[in-house]
């Protein structure tokens, strides 16, 4: 597999730690999100999987990962149906409180006891479809309208996903950073509600920071599932604009950094995103925010970013060691490995803009030079995070070779032949 690696020298380092001080402040208080999203009739706590056997062929002590593929259900499956549905509630529960001098409950929204106020209201996001998908979630079931902008390379599968869920979805002739500049502009004149993580402002504002805060319910149920947390020595996520890496990265850190008397070993925090997309590597090789110069054109779509988000890089300076791009077969070769199974452990639905951190696990098997930069020996314990399932179900079956339902059979057959431990 042909990779680019940059090793973070100035992680953890004093100037970085001040840089990202302010931002890593707006984002300490999650838990009343988290805590809220718990009530929600639709939440359930996703799984961490075991893999020991792929563990054992990749020479390491334990290898999880996070499943996030059915999340609020497998029409969302992603982390993005967190912070997008959290931040809906709390913009309508604001407006209502404006206007009539109560604070609504998410249960309340969910009637039409407000209905009066919230169908005026218009929330709007640019998306490749994860984030679309979810504020049109968010949107339906609170009661107010959905305004979902996607870019040129957007599948016709996943816009149709978010028109099923009432979202009016306008196609832009451009990159992602196009469709953000015109939901952007759109919601100033229009009066729309904006709702992206993507902060230019250190994450000071409402709703970027509602929704990093939301997306915390993947960290806190992550740890809770992870036998021993302090002998982590890898946690990967995915890039694109660097905001859940950030959010990940700062929990992990925030539960692991100790005393000054007594500090912890915080993991190799490790940053995987596409060639063609590559802006957080490029940042972090020049040592500042910067864009990418490749196509932008990967089958990783969600990942499709052409520059950082401002404030999420501030975090990653700071906390990540290693930045990765790999091609689209990383995450092809990732998603077949986990769907299949083949190393005998629970077969996993993993989408394409999650699946790569995978497949640079299963190269790190025959790589030794990509085992070495990356500090994977005997005694890791590695933990990915696969923040999406089959967001496109046809794409997803035609990659892997399998559809996401007949991966899922597979899944619970796995289950019901497992002993409880």
């Amino acid at each position: 597999m042909e990779y680019s690696h940059h090793f973070n020298a100035d992680r953890l380092s004093t100037q970085a730690e001040i840089d990202a001080a302010v931002c890593m402040q707006n984002l300490s208080n999650w838990m009343p999100a988290v805590d809220e999203i718990r009530t929600w009739p639709e939440y359930s706590r996703q799984p961490l999987r075991t893999l020991p056997n792929l563990a054992r062929r990749l020479g390491i002590q334990q290898l999880f990962i996070k499943d996030e593929s059915k999340r609020f259900g497998t029409e969302l499956g992603s982390f993005k149906a967190l912070g997008a549905p959290y931040s809906v509630y709390k913009i309508l529960a604001e407006e209502v409180h404006a206007k009539k001098g109560v604070w609504p409950s998410a249960a309340e929204l969910r009637t039409d006891k407000h209905h009066d106020i919230t169908q005026h209201i218009t929330v709007c996001v640019a998306t490749d479809g994860n984030q679309g998908r979810g504020l049109a979630y968010g949107a339906k079931i609170f009661g107010c309208r959905c305004v979902d902008y996607i870019h040129s390379h957007c599948s016709a599968g996943r816009a149709q996903r978010m028109m099923d869920l009432g979202a009016i979805v306008i196609r832009i002739d451009g990159e992602y950073e196009a469709s953000v500049a015109r939901a952007k502009e759109d919601a100033r004149m229009n009066g729309w509600y904006f709702v992206s993580s993507t902060s230019w402002s250190d994450f000071d504002n409402d709703v970027p920071q509602q929704v990093m805060n939301a997306y915390m319910v993947v960290l806190e149920e992550a740890l809770a599932l992870i036998p021993e947390v302090n002998r982590i020595t890898h946690v990967f996520v995915c890039g694109g604009v660097g905001s859940i890496a950030a959010a990940i990265f700062q929990g992990f850190y925030t539960n692991l950094r100790g005393t000054l008397k007594a500090p912890a070993r915080v993991p190799r925090f490790v940053l995987v995103e596409p060639s063609e997309a590559d802006c957080l590597l490029r940042s972090a090789k020049n040592g500042e925010p910067c864009q990418s110069q490749g196509s932008l054109h990967t089958l990783m779509a969600g990942l499709a970013c052409r520059a950082p988000s401002p404030a999420a890089w501030k975090i990653l300076t700071w906390l990540t060691s290693d930045f990765l791009s790999v091609p689209d077969s990383a995450a092809i070769q990732g998603m077949q490995e986990l769907a299949y199974g083949r190393a005998g452990d629970v077969p996993v639905v993993c989408g394409e803009s999650s699946a790569a951190t995978m497949g640079v696990m299963v190269a790190s098997g025959t790589d030794p030079s990509l085992r070495e930069k990356l500090g994977l020996g005997a005694d890791s314990q590695v933990v990915l995070f696969g923040l999406e399932g089959a967001t496109d179900p046809e794409i997803y079956e035609s990659l892997v070779g399998k559809s996401p339902a007949a991966v899922f059979k597979a899944q619970d057959r796995f289950a019901s032949q497992t002993p409880a431990p």
